[in-house]
């Protein structure tokens, strides 16, 4: 088990493009970029770009070298938006092989623009955060409560993607819809008002790998909800198969994974955010990927 904990405040501002819609946001406006820095990552090649010159080459930490087979742990990434760079923000995370957790309290944001965003990443539990690719099958599951979004435009928590721009799967607290969006994810609402604050809802996706990449049998991504506050039973999208160039997962860039939130114009004195995520699971494939809904029940451990 590992546990980090992240307290304090940042004072380094960050610029982003817009939200993509999912599928393949590669070259538009969901690319996200820090101020004077961006970053290009492709398999083997690593290249970083700043105002004060360039390198090529070098190797950085943090840069994915990890398989879904490793997954022991969290690359934490706090202020990956950072507009409100004086907020009050604890950020711990905690992982179990039974089930991790993540935990997130921000408050007092005080002057700023449009949005905090915190992520953590599945990792291999030595910094290196796992790249998921085409061929790779997944299930993964969670609970979440957001416990309150005091004086804040949207919450946008639940899982997180990390490629061609972020993606999401789970609530937003403005309308209460419950939608996957962003990076590579197949676009999908299940509609709006099915969440409100406060109540504790279960998230998973399956990911199944198509016939390969280019092929034209393309992979798909399912994605369900549980509020198990309103009693709604298991709901599915059903199966939805990616429309990316390659037809999944593209395998010659790094695609991340993880859990967090977009808080997003919070009231300068009154914006308060707290978010539980527990029981984060991520079978491993060949052994408990793909489960069945009687499998992934019997391994979910109530809070």
């Amino acid at each position: 088990m590992s546990e980090k904990v992240y307290i304090g405040r940042i004072g380094v501002a960050s610029r982003r493009g817009g939200a993509g819609s999912g599928g393949d946001a590669r070259g538009g406006a969901g690319v996200s970029m820090r101020e004077g820095e961006l970053n290009m990552i492709s398999k083997g090649i690593t290249t970083t770009l700043m105002a004060v010159g360039l390198a090529a080459g070098v190797s950085v930490t943090g840069v994915a070298s990890a398989s879904v087979s490793d997954i022991n742990g969290f690359v934490d990434a706090p202020r990956l938006f950072n507009d409100f760079a004086g907020s009050n923000l604890t950020y711990n995370s905690n992982y179990s092989a039974g089930g991790s957790s993540v935990t997130l309290r921000e408050n007092n944001y005080g002057s700023g623009n449009f949005a905090n965003r915190h992520a953590s990443w599945f990792s291999d539990g030595g910094g290196n955060k796992v790249d998921f690719d085409y061929g790779d099958g997944f299930d993964m599951s969670m609970t979440m409560r957001v416990n309150a979004a005091d004086s804040v435009g949207n919450v946008e928590a639940g899982f997180q993607a990390d490629l061609f721009g972020f993606g999401l799967f789970g609530v937003l607290t403005g309308t209460g819809e419950v939608a996957a969006f962003g990076s590579t994810m197949p676009f999908h609402s299940f509609g709006a008002g099915v969440y409100n604050v406060g109540d504790e809802i279960s998230l998973r996706m399956v990911h199944r790998p198509g016939a390969g990449e280019f092929s034209g049998m393309n992979s798909t991504i399912e994605y369900f909800y549980n509020n198990l506050t309103t009693g709604s039973g298991w709901v599915s999208s059903g199966e939805i198969a990616f429309t990316s160039t390659e037809g999944g997962i593209p395998s010659a860039f790094d695609q991340f994974y993880g859990v967090g939130a977009q808080i997003n114009q919070p009231d300068a004195l009154n914006g308060n955010v707290s978010i539980d995520y527990y029981d984060i699971l991520v079978p491993a494939p060949g052994a408990g990927a793909l489960l069945g809904m009687g499998g992934l029940l019997a391994l979910r451990r109530r809070r």
